[in-house]
């Protein structure tokens, strides 16, 4: 059986409008995504590793909402 390697993703900021007030979206991404989609500025202290089956076609850790089960 092949070994898939996890994805690290990061939260990260988005400066839309004005500079000083940045928002963080409510999902992590791949660097690659947050630099090359969102034009973000990565939180390096965020990172966390994950399977790629978990991101999105665009790179993107995007939590399911479970109740009171474990969060994937």
């Amino acid at each position: 059986m092949k070994k898939i390697d996890p994805i690290v993703v990061f939260n990260f900021r988005i400066y839309e409008g004005h500079v000083e007030q940045p928002r963080i979206p409510g999902f992590k991404a791949t660097r690659e995504a947050i630099t090359r989609l969102f034009e973000g500025e990565l939180m390096e202290g965020t990172a966390e590793h994950v399977h790629p089956d978990r991101l999105d076609e665009h790179g993107c850790l995007r939590r399911r909402p479970t109740g009171w089960v474990t969060l994937q």
